[in-house]
């Protein structure tokens, strides 16, 4: 059976290529726990290169300008983003994809994607927080995935949300609640704050974007999945009825 595994994902119209953007999110990962330091970067999923310092990530991996055209006309700038990986404990990978403007001046958010191995002693509130805080995060979500929640035929909904991805305009809405959703702009509408905290649920606010956790530890996710569960399906009865893609726990629906 797969270990549990925490998940961040992170989609923000900040302007994430910028060296003191890049080099305030590696610095978070890196100062949160020596485990999870990265050990090969790359820009791509075929890991070559060693992670050398912070510095040679930002000179080397964290922004790469890339030159293109549509239709024969030059797009504006945009950028690669660096991968990473830790293949020794505790096992990790990441990926920030920089957001693009596209030719009719619309931008695309940039994603901030994390995944590690599930380890109690390690605050990956913090480090989501810290995320949420530098991006001023669109969209947000910390999780953790266990056997209690993984499907053996997952559908497409499942699919994003174990992947950490969210709604578009062709797509509008959520795949799920994770232990702790991080709601910005886009999203400041939907969220009784009020209300939510009222009803005993642990809501923060993040330079305006707000916080709400399921319940006050995240390993209650791994220790006892039945209380999260309860509570999650309590928490997504005060949104709107059609926000979440996913409208059943798994134990009303099986796995």
């Amino acid at each position: 059976m797969p270990k549990p595994s925490v998940l961040i994902s992170i989609d923000t119209n900040a302007e994430t290529e910028a060296e003191s953007f890049g080099r305030a999110f590696i610095q978070s990962l890196c100062e949160e726990d020596k485990r999870l330091v990265p050990e090969l970067v790359s820009t791509s999923e075929r890991y070559k290169d060693p992670f050398l310092s912070i510095d040679d990530f930002l000179a080397s991996w964290w922004a790469i300008p890339v030159k293109t055209t549509v239709d024969g006309q030059a797009r504006p700038d945009s950028f690669d983003g660096p991968f990473w990986k830790r293949k020794s404990t505790l096992v990790s990978r990441g990926m920030v994809n920089h957001g693009i403007t596209d030719l009719w001046n619309h931008r695309y958010p940039s994603t901030l994607w994390y995944e590690c191995r599930w380890a109690k002693d390690v605050n990956f509130s913090h480090l989501f927080e810290s995320w949420v805080g530098l991006s001023r995060s669109d969209i947000g979500m910390l999780h953790v995935f266990t056997d209690s929640e993984r499907r053996k035929s997952p559908t497409a909904d499942d699919s994003s949300f174990e992947t950490g991805s969210f709604g578009g305009p062709a797509k509008p809405g959520l795949p799920n609640i994770g232990w702790a959703m991080a709601y910005g702009e886009s999203y400041a509408t939907e969220v009784d704050a009020a209300r939510i905290k009222s009803a005993g649920f642990p809501v923060d606010e993040v330079d305006g974007v707000t916080i709400v956790r399921v319940t006050d530890k995240l390993n209650d996710v791994v220790d006892d999945f039945d209380y999260f569960s309860r509570r999650r399906a309590e928490l997504k009865a005060m949104f709107r009825p059609d926000l979440f893609w996913i409208k059943e726990e798994p134990s009303q629906r099986g796995r």
